[in-house]
């Protein structure tokens, strides 16, 4: 998963799709790639000489091009893009997945025991 080490690229591929990704070739590395670009960094595509993350994901999009991206992921790729941007301009190499990483859990938590609840 995303934010630990090591990114398991089928796992992160599969919970891409349980949320709607699709892309033409169903690639699993491109998918997780795009996983990467999208909520947590940058340093893939710094790494390969991409001067912005639009390039990278120009160069993803060359690849496997995406045949859906779910309008609630948006959301959460636009507010990733621009905490590191701010990240960026103060020289800060951020991880999002890393930092949202405990909130997403509590959240998963909450949601579980909601539907628990619901069920009793």
């Amino acid at each position: 998963s995303l934010g630990k080490e090591p990114v398991n690229s089928s796992d992160v591929a599969s919970a891409m799709r349980q949320l709607g990704f699709t892309t033409k070739f169903d690639n699993d590395e491109i998918l997780t790639k795009y996983a990467t670009l999208f909520f947590d960094s940058d340093l893939e595509g710094q790494k390969l000489g991409f001067a912005t993350p639009q390039l990278y994901l120009l160069h993803l999009k060359s690849l496997d091009p995406m045949v859906n991206v779910p309008d609630p992921a948006v959301i959460v790729a636009r507010s990733s893009f621009l905490f590191r941007g701010m990240g960026s301009m103060l020289e800060a190499q951020l991880h999002t997945s890393k930092r949202w990483t405990s909130h997403a859990q509590d959240a998963l938590d909450k949601a579980v025991a909601y539907n628990d609840k619901a069920y009793e």
